[in-house]
């Protein structure tokens, strides 16, 4: 979710710790299990779009790095016995109670009309002014960032597929994340919004973040996003798909409680929540992955072994507060009845945190940039 940012300035480099429909294929590179440029990998692609550089950090292989030495703890404050809890469903239609997951939308930001949208809630939990760390545009669909003064506008459209529904409420109840995501596939463009309402006022949220989808640049230091680490949130997402494919080569977004998180944060995080200090508790943007040592059954589904491998290979970076061991995914042709009863039997002491200092130690490593060197 979105949380107000803390007054306590961080460097990077020093923290330690160290749905829509679309026609998913693949291009260009990606990362080898050490770390560095694998040219026989490849990037996801949606819409046309390369889903962020081959480069980056959540399309690199990590297989390969050590496991930190916190890890233990980590995995004894989350929950070893807790099970990984897959967040989707295969219901497309927002009307129904059992839509689950976070969809994306994909638009023509050139031709289309952007819609108007006004950072507010009548929602007394959010105290803070979510601009100064949002981006938008203008009426002339010129980037603004941070979105702090006139009229904004986002590539909405009118029949947006939002998480949890789009709601019409005048009041935000249920107060929930509400994410909507749309990727403008003329110019190849992620913009993200939290707490996205539409009542007759018009547009209403409470927080949106763009990235341009060929470049590595993060949030600048200290800002959030749609995501509480300051993530993309749709690069990082489960998709079916992808699955369904064989093959998931990116890494994947969960939660565990806020009261888990430590109050700072570490590549490629830019942001943190709470106000926790103790080393026992992971940092936001914190990696894991699913140990080496789990042997993925022959007899799970094709689906599910994409999922446990993606974890393996990839892993999985902690992205927000939420419930411990959730997954983010996109609804759409999951096999729920497989992957529900295979992948969510695994447990939390099948998991480690993974130290990255061997990245952040790399000649050419840039602190504001998700590019491994």
């Amino acid at each position: 979710m979105m949380i107000k940012r803390a007054l306590i300035l961080l460097l990077v480099a020093a923290c330690g710790g160290g749905g829509g429909t679309g026609d998913d294929g693949d291009d260009t590179t990606g990362g080898d299990a050490g770390g560095g440029v694998d040219p026989t990998a490849t990037t996801p692609k949606i819409g046309g779009c390369n889903i962020l550089p081959a480069d980056n950090i959540f399309n690199t292989k990590i297989d390969a790095l050590p496991p930190l030495h916190e890890s233990d703890d980590y995995i004894d404050l989350i929950g070893r016995g807790g099970r990984i809890h897959l967040d989707l469903g295969t219901q497309t239609d927002q009307t129904s109670d059992d839509f689950y997951g976070i969809p994306y939308n994909l638009v023509h930001g050139n031709s289309m009309t952007w819609a108007q949208v006004a950072y507010t809630t009548p929602d007394t939990d959010f105290d803070w002014d979510p601009k100064p760390e949002s981006d938008c545009a203008d009426a002339s669909k010129g980037l603004v960032s941070p979105c702090d003064h006139g009229t904004a506008y986002l590539p909405f459209p009118n029949s947006a597929v939002v998480e949890g529904g789009l709601s019409t409420a005048a009041d935000h109840q249920p107060a929930a994340d509400h994410h909507l995501l749309a990727i403008d596939v003329d110019n190849c463009r992620l913009w993200e919004g939290y707490h996205v309402y539409k009542p007759s006022a018009g547009w209403q949220i409470f927080g949106s973040a763009t990235f341009d989808l060929s470049s590595n640049a993060l949030r600048p230091q200290d800002w959030t996003s749609a995501d509480a680490a300051g993530f993309p949130i749709l690069p990082l997402l489960l998709k079916p798909e992808e699955a369904e494919s064989g093959e998931i080569k990116h890494a994947l977004r969960f939660t565990i409680p806020s009261g888990s998180i430590r109050a700072t944060y570490s590549w490629p995080a830019r942001h943190h929540t709470g106000n926790h200090t103790e080393l026992d508790h992971p940092q936001m943007g914190q990696l894991f992955r699913l140990k080496a040592s789990f042997e993925i059954p022959a007899s799970y589904s094709k689906q599910s072994k994409a999922i446990l491998q993606a974890m393996k290979t990839y892993g999985m970076y902690l992205a927000d507060g939420g419930s411990a061991w959730y997954v983010s995914g996109a609804p759409g042709a999951w096999d729920t009845d497989t992957i529900l009863d295979e992948v969510q039997s695994v447990t939390g002491d099948s998991f480690e945190a993974v130290d990255i200092h061997s990245i952040l130690d790399k000649a050419g490593f840039d602190g504001d940039s998700a590019r491994v060197p």
